[in-house]
C-alpha cells in the first residue's frame, strides 16, 4: 500500500521568530530568568573578588604581626569564613594588648536582582568592613567615637555609653585632617592618642571612615573594652594594610593610657550615674516590650472575636463587661 502521507519539514527559524508574539509573557520570563541566573553569578563573583581582595592584601602584614591568622586553627586552614553571599568574617589572633582582631566584610546583595534594581533605591546598601577587637588588658575609663557627619546624631543615639557620656568635641590635631564628628567625654585622652602623626595618616582614609568607636561599656559586644572601626565605600582602596595598622596603633595608645587622677575620679563618677541611666533605660525597654506584647495579645484576640458569628461575639462582650463590673466591685469592697 502507497503511503500517501507527506513529511513536512519542521521551520525552526519561523518558530523562534513567532515565539514573541505567541507566546510573549513566557518569553519574558524566560529572559528574566536568565538575566537573574547572571546577576548572580557575577555578583558572587565580584563579592568574593572584593573579599578575596582584603585577605591577599593583607595576608603578609597579619602573619607577621599575629600568630594565628585564618578562621581555623590550621595551619594551611582558609583565610576567610563565608557567611552569606555577600557576608565574609576573618579572624586574627595572638598579639599584645588584644584578644583578637575580627573583620566581617558586609558587601552589597550583588547577586540578588530584586535588591540591586528595586530595594537599593529604598534602602541603599554599601560595602563594608568592620574590625572588631576586644582588648585584653584593662585600660583606663575611655569612651570616645569618630563618626561620619552625617550619622554623627543618629550613631550616638543608637549607642548609649556615646549618648550619656560623651559630647561633641572640637580637637584641632583631629579637625586638622579629618572630616569626623568627634563625640567623647574630654580632650584629655584624645588629644594624647591621637596626635599629628595618627591623624595625617588616618586622612588617607577619611573618606572612607563610617566610625572608630571605642568604649569600656558593654554596648558594641558583651567584651567591656573594645574597639570598633568600619569602613565603607570599599571598592577603591587597593590596600587595606595601612589602616588596620594604624588602628593597631590607636589600641596601643589606649592599652598604655594613663589619666590625670582627677580626670580619672570624674570620669568614674559620671559611670556611675550611667549605670542607673541605663538600669532606668534597660527597665523601661523592658516595660514597653511587655506593654507591646500586651497590645499584640488583646488585638489577636479581638481579630479572634470578630471572625466569630454575631451571636457568640454579643455573648462574649457581655461576658466581659460583666468581668469588669466583678472587677471593679471586687475593687470596692477591698477599700471599705
Amino acid at each position: 500500500m502507497e503511503d500517501n502521507q507527506t513529511q513536512i519539514q519542521f521551520d525552526y527559524i519561523s518558530f523562534v521568530k513567532q515565539l514573541p508574539n505567541n507566546y510573549p509573557y513566557e518569553c519574558i520570563g524566560f529572559l528574566v530568568f536568565l538575566f537573574y541566573i547572571f546577576m548572580y553569578i557575577t555578583g558572587n563573583t565580584t563579592n568574593k573578588k572584593l573579599a578575596l581582595k582584603f585577605a591577599s592584601t593583607t595576608y603578609d602584614f597579619f602573619k607577621s604581626n599575629f600568630t594565628q591568622v585564618g578562621v581555623t586553627n590550621k595551619e594551611n586552614g582558609p583565610l576567610l569564613q563565608s557567611i552569606s553571599s555577600n557576608s565574609f568574617g576573618f579572624m586574627a589572633q595572638g598579639r599584645n594588648n588584644l584578644n583578637c582582631l575580627a573583620v566581617t566584610i558586609d558587601l552589597k546583595k550583588r547577586q540578588d536582582l530584586l535588591s540591586m534594581l528595586f530595594f537599593s533605591f529604598i534602602w541603599p546598601e554599601r560595602d563594608t568592613i568592620t574590625i572588631d577587637i576586644p582588648l585584653s588588658s584593662i585600660p583606663q575609663p575611655i569612651c570616645f567615637a569618630l563618626v561620619k557627619k552625617r550619622d554623627a546624631k543618629s550613631y550616638k543615639e543608637a549607642n548609649l555609653d556615646l549618648k550619656y557620656l560623651c559630647e561633641k568635641l572640637s580637637i584641632d590635631k583631629i579637625d586638622d585632617h579629618l572630616t569626623l564628628v568627634t563625640l567623647g567625654e574630654g580632650k584629655e585622652p584624645l588629644t594624647s592618642i591621637f596626635d599629628s602623626k595618627l591623624c595625617s595618616a588616618l586622612g588617607k582614609y577619611d573618606k572612607y571612615i563610617q566610625n572608630i568607636h571605642f568604649t569600656d561599656q558593654k554596648t558594641l559586644l558583651p567584651n567591656p573594652y573594645h574597639l570598633r572601626a568600619t569602613l565603607i565605600n570599599i571598592e577603591s582602596i587597593d590596600d587595606y594594610t595601612e589602616f588596620i595598622s594604624l588602628i593597631l596603633i590607636i589600641v596601643d595608645k589606649i592599652a598604655n593610657y594613663k589619666l590625670s587622677a582627677s580626670t580619672r575620679q570624674q570620669y568614674e563618677e559620671e559611670r556611675a550615674k550611667f549605670e542607673e541611666i541605663k538600669s532606668k533605660d534597660e527597665k523601661q525597654k523592658k516595660i514597653e516590650e511587655a506593654q507591646k506584647k500586651k497590645t499584640e495579645k488583646l488585638l489577636k484576640e479581638k481579630q479572634k472575636i470578630m471572625s466569630l458569628p454575631r451571636e457568640q461575639q454579643i455573648k462574649l462582650q457581655d461576658k466581659e463587661k460583666r468581668d469588669e463590673i466583678k472587677k471593679k466591685y471586687a475593687k470596692r469592697t477591698m477599700y471599705m
